[in-house]
């Protein structure tokens, strides 16, 4: 899958740049703690800017085989594939440059001061953390997904995750891993930091729907991904690769939220902010579904002497992969479109909160 993400990165000729339109949207915010004092620190560090756009995904059904007194059918796998064509990777990365600076200019504008990453360190929050930076356009380790980091973004994470190897995979309880963005404790470092305000901003564009029709499913293996762009939380699913269990797919949940932290103990301001549904972005990509239907091979049976019935069974795979072009120069205006509407939205409520 590799190589062929990579291969999706081109930069192609701009071709006419039809109009886009977001939908309507609602944000919500969970508090966990309380209301920020109005001599609370207006010192702002920006530990976390992360960027993931989507440009492949894969749908995999497996039905086992069916048997009744020597009739039925054989095991069947169905696959579908459907990947974006024209992504420009340059202009996803100005975007994500543009957000970023304008979140850091809105801002300052209204009298926070942002914090280096030399001013933060060598707080023990960071002991076991290296060096992350920007520009960065990459393969992320959430399959189907791109990965951008801000040119001016400088701060710190886990080595796993600077190699490119951490991914939001779901464990046994995937409903509980919206919460597992406040269990990192910012709290920590915003006390670190002589309670400083710590944002952590996550932005996910999606554009797939998988899994194919339940009657279809009923008579066979049937896989689909069909588009449907949008920004917001998704749940997306991969083929697992280990081979172990046939159409087993894991499930990986993207964020897309506002987290804000300042202080802590009894004290301490934490909120999320996040959308109630994903924001709809229209014009930007064809309708397009790709759909794999897998009955089976028939099974045949046959008589070996008096005693013996053998039946002959032939597993199939029936495969049905395709990419829709979509212009570089659109596809990168949406991600900054939807991004903008989301943080402004949410400065708009931090700024409420620290009314200066």
């Amino acid at each position: 899958m590799k190589k062929i993400l990579l291969s999706l990165v081109v930069v192609l000729c701009a071709a006419q740049v039809q109009s886009q339109t977001l939908g309507e949207f609602k944000t919500k915010v969970d508090n966990f703690g309380t209301k920020p004092k109005k001599k609370s620190s207006k010192k702002i560090y920006i530990n976390s800017f992360n960027v993931m756009v989507e440009v492949y995904r894969e749908d995999i059904d497996y039905k086992g085989k069916r048997e009744f007194r020597g009739k039925g059918r054989a095991e069947a796998t169905s696959q579908a594939a459907l990947g974006l064509l024209g992504v420009d990777g340059e202009l996803l990365q100005q975007k994500t440059d543009q957000l970023y600076s304008e979140f850091i200019e809105d801002l300052k504008a209204k009298g926070f001061q942002i914090m280096t990453s030399d001013q933060v360190k060598d707080v023990d929050y960071y002991r076991k953390s290296v060096a992350f930076k920007g520009p960065m356009v990459r393969e992320s380790a959430n399959p189907g997904m791109l990965e951008i980091i801000p040119t001016s973004f400088s701060g710190f994470t886990s080595e796993k995750n600077a190699e490119g190897k951490k991914s939001q995979k779901s464990g046994l309880f995937p409903g509980l891993n919206g919460a597992s963005k406040l269990v990192r404790n910012t709290n920590m470092l915003s006390k670190q930091l002589d309670d400083a305000i710590v944002i952590d901003v996550n932005l996910a564009l999606t554009w797939s729907e998988t899994g194919g029709s339940w009657f279809a499913g009923l008579g066979g293996a049937n896989a689909q991904v069909k588009t449907n762009l949008a920004l917001g939380e998704k749940a997306v699913s991969a083929p697992n690769e280990n081979g172990k269990s046939k159409g087993k797919e894991d499930y990986y949940i993207l964020p897309n939220d506002f987290v804000v932290a300042q202080g802590s103990g009894l004290k301490k301001v934490t909120w999320k902010g996040y959308l109630k549904k994903p924001i709809g972005i229209s014009g930007v990509i064809q309708d397009t579904k790709v759909q794999s239907y897998n009955k089976g091979n028939v099974a045949t049976s046959y008589d070996i002497g008096n005693m013996y019935k053998v039946t002959s069974w032939t597993s199939s795979i029936s495969e049905n992969a395709k990419f829709v072009e979509v212009d570089g120069e659109q596809f990168s205006e949406a991600l900054y479109m939807s991004g903008k509407a989301f943080i402004k939205d949410q400065l708009n409520y931090l700024f409420d909160q620290y009314k200066l």
